[in-house]
């Protein structure tokens, strides 16, 4: 179907349809104020969670990177696998 065969005398890929919504610039202004609201606004309510204060403190005193996904430098990680691998191999037999 050709756009002459159809009634609407302007087609919707012509450049006399008006863009509907917000104008783009328009659009990414409000998408940057967004991000800084949940980076500096909501991020700093993240210190009222609670245990979020001990957390903190924590990491600061052993000297931890909190964004690391394995520590095999420190000692706890390791007497933590050690842990869970002493309670899967000896586990507690229950009979009836």
């Amino acid at each position: 179907m050709r756009a002459q065969d159809t009634d609407n005398p302007c087609p919707a890929c012509s450049d006399q349809v008006p863009q509907a919504g917000l104008h783009p610039v328009l659009k990414l202004m409000i998408g940057m104020a967004l991000v800084l609201v949940f980076i500096f606004g909501l991020g700093s309510l993240a210190q009222l969670i609670p245990g979020a204060s001990r957390m903190a403190r924590i990491i600061d005193e052993r000297n931890l990177r909190a964004t690391a996904i394995y520590y095999t430098d420190f000692e706890e990680p390791a007497e933590g696998s050690e842990s869970i691998r002493a309670s899967l191999d000896y586990r507690p037999s229950f009979k009836p």
